[in-house]
C-alpha cells in the first residue's frame, strides 16, 4: 500500500514502514516522505517470503530507508533484508542482541565487572523475584545519540493479587528475569527518583544501548530496583508500550511518532518539558471499573485494564491515585 506524499513537497523521499501505527504513517507523510507500508507481516509464510517482498518493494520504489515498528523490529526477515540492502539506519546485530535477555547478560558480563554487576540474573527461579519496583526507560536514538524521553515507575503489589498483568514478551520463557510479572503494576510518571538515582538509571539504559551498538530508533529498557541497587532486566527496540507511552505523552506533549519522523528527517529532537504527572492504575479484571470512575478528579480514561489519571503535582497525583484505588476496592 502506498500513501500519497505530503502536499508542498516536490521530491518526496521514499520510506518503507513495516507494521507502523497509523499516526506514524500520517506524520511521515506530512513531513514529506513518500510512504510505503507493509502492515501485516503475519500473512507471509516465512522470513524468506517477507524478505523477498520487502526487497522487491524497495527496488521497485527506490526506497531510501526501511523502518520496522513494534514486534516487526526484531523479525529476522526484516532485519536481514534492511541490512543487506543498506536501508536500515540501525545495525541488525543490535536489535537481535537487545531482543534476547540472555545475550544482554552475556554482553554485560564481557564488558567488565562494573557492567556484569548490574545485570539481573537470568533463568527460572523459585519464589518471587527479588524486587517489586521496576523503572521503564524510553529512549529515542539518532546517529548513536540516546535521548531519554521518560522514566516510568512500575510498582507491583506485594501479594501479586492484581490479575490484569501483561503477558510475557515474545521469545521469553515464563519465570525469570526478562519476563513480565504476573501481577499488573501501578504506573507513575515521572518516576519518583532523586537526582542521583535518575542519573544512575539513565546511565544504565543509555550505556546498554552504547554497548549493543544501537544507532537509531526507540528503545524501552526495564531496570529493577533491588536492595543491591538498580539491575538491568531487558531492553526492546520499540517505543514504550501502552500505558507507559500514554503517560509520557500526556505529561510532556511529545508525540512519539512525530519525534521519530523528526529524527528520520535529521532535525533536532524536541526536549521533553513536564507539565504535570500521571498514573495508570490497573484493574483486577477487564470489567471491574465502576461506571462512575471517570467522575473522580483527574481521571482521563479507562482503557485496556487501566485507569489513567493526571495531576499537577506528585502530592496531588498520590491523592488522586488513592481515591481511584479506594473506589476499585
Amino acid at each position: 500500500m502506498t500513501s500519497p506524499p505530503g502536499s508542498g513537497h516536490s521530491e518526496p523521499r521514499p520510506l518503507l514502514l513495516v507494521s507502523p501505527p497509523p499516526r506514524l504513517v500520517a506524520e511521515a507523510t506530512e513531513a514529506g516522505f513518500h510512504v510505503l507500508t507493509v502492515t501485516d507481516t503475519a500473512r507471509f509464510p516465512d522470513d524468506d517470503a517477507l524478505g523477498a517482498h520487502l526487497a522487491e518493494t524497495a527496488r521497485t520504489h527506490r526506497v531510501s530507508m526501511l523502518i520496522a515498528c513494534g514486534e516487526a523490529s526484531v523479525l529476522p526477515g526484516v532485519l536481514e533484508t534492511a541490512e543487506r540492502l543498506g536501508l536500515s539506519p540501525n545495525p541488525a546485530a543490535a536489535a537481535r542482541l537487545l531482543a534476547d535477555p540472555s545475550l544482554i547478560r552475556g554482553l554485560l558480563t564481557r564488558s567488565g565487572p562494573q557492567w556484569a554487576a548490574v545485570a539481573l540474573p537470568t533463568g527460572p527461579r523459585d519464589g518471587p523475584l527479588p524486587y517489586d519496583v521496576e523503572y521503564g526507560v524510553e529512549t529515542l536514538t539518532a546517529e548513536g545519540m540516546h535521548r531519554v524521553t521518560g522514566i516510568v515507575e512500575l510498582r507491583f503489589t506485594e501479594s501479586g493479587e492484581t490479575s490484569a498483568g501483561p503477558s510475557p514478551e515474545p521469545g521469553q520463557p515464563p519465570g525469570g528475569a526478562g519476563t513480565a510479572r504476573e501481577d499488573a503494576p501501578l504506573h507513575a510518571f515521572p518516576a519518583p527518583l532523586t537526582r542521583q538515582e535518575e542519573a544512575e538509571i539513565r546511565a544504565l539504559a543509555t550505556g546498554l544501548l552504547d554497548l549493543a551498538g544501537y544507532e537509531f530508533g526507540y528503545a524501552f529498557t526495564r531496570i529493577a530496583h533491588t536492595a543491591d541497587g538498580p539491575r538491568i532486566i531487558n531492553s526492546r527496540t520499540q517505543q514504550a508500550p501502552w500505558p507507559t507511552s500514554q503517560l509520557i505523552e500526556l505529561t510532556t506533549g511529545l508525540v512519539p511518532e512525530r519525534e521519530l519522523v523528526r529524527a528520520l528527517s535529521g532535525k533536532p529532537m524536541e526536549a521533553p518539558v513536564l507539565v504535570g504527572c500521571a498514573a495508570a492504575v490497573p484493574l483486577r479484571g477487564p470489567h471491574d471499573a465502576p461506571e462512575d470512575i471517570t467522575a473522580l478528579a483527574g481521571v482521563r480514561e479507562v482503557r485496556d485494564g487501566h485507569v489513567l489519571l493526571t495531576a499537577l503535582t506528585p502530592a496531588e497525583l498520590a491523592d488522586r491515585t488513592s481515591a481511584v484505588l479506594d473506589r476499585l476496592t
